[in-house]
């Protein structure tokens, strides 16, 4: 299994960067968690996005569903019309995106994408990968997702508070892709519905997970420092998303 990051960036991107989203390709498979602004000029470098397996959204936040715009007229006006693509995302997402898009639009929004309501301890499978969804903390209604091929794992928080649901998400998994928005002394900061950095190692301690990637980090904090802060409570391998980044994850023997 290959992840590429598409973006990592909370809320606003960094120069030369996008927000949050990630493809999963395993075999002939392919999935991306979150879609945020700009991914999809990145993952046309990547991927074929006709053969897309399907999307899941944690939340419906701007940084993590913006390019779903993009990629709806992309689709939608494609000669080969490469419809239904599936859509992993909580109850009303595409009454939420057709807002801002004209009546015909929105009447095509359900051809496009064929919406699947995230509910907590829902199951799915995307090709060879099985998909498990645990409700998160955040100020709207979010999920983290438990992704698991042929001898790996990965685990996505989304955005979210620390609570008991992070770390069964996440147990033992090979790769633990977890948000660490601001540095540990911004724990108040933070309260409103995200993890510091500090927080973050500690989740990816008590799971049991194998690495762990930071993603989500706001754009005025330095990585290192925030990776620091992760690693001394966390204790093992722990790195920061960067842009397109590549990581293969082989089977475990």
């Amino acid at each position: 299994m290959r992840l590429t990051v598409l973006g990592a960036s909370a809320t606003y991107p960094r120069p030369g960067e996008a927000c949050n989203g990630y493809l999963l390709q395993d075999g002939a498979a392919s999935l991306v968690l979150d879609f945020g602004n700009g991914c999809m000029s990145f993952l046309s470098r990547h991927q074929d996005f006709t053969r897309l397996g399907g999307i899941v959204l944690s939340h419906l936040h701007v940084d993590h569903f913006a390019d779903l715009y993009p990629l709806y007229y992309a689709l939608r006006f494609h000669p080969d019309r490469p419809w239904g693509l599936p859509l992993f995302a909580p109850g009303g997402a595409l009454e939420l995106i057709g807002r801002i898009l004209g009546e015909e639009s929105r009447e095509w929004l359900p051809r496009v994408f064929a919406a699947r309501e995230l509910r907590h301890g829902m199951e799915a499978q995307v090709g060879g990968m099985r998909l498990t969804f645990v409700e998160a903390r955040h100020n709207v209604e979010a999920f983290h997702c438990r992704v698991e091929g042929e001898g790996w794992s990965v685990a996505y928080s989304g955005d979210t508070l620390p609570h008991p649901g992070l770390e069964e998400a996440a147990k033992e998994a090979d790769l633990f892709l977890c948000e660490a928005t601001m540095p540990r002394g911004y724990e108040k900061e933070a309260s409103h519905g995200h993890l510091t950095s500090r927080q973050a190692g500690e989740a990816a301690r008590r799971a049991g997970a194998r690495e762990l990637l930071l993603t989500h980090i706001w754009p005025t904090f330095d990585r290192g420092v925030i990776v620091r802060e992760a690693q001394e409570a966390f204790g093992g391998p722990t790195s920061a998303a960067e842009q397109e980044m590549r990581i293969l994850l082989k089977e475990r023997g």
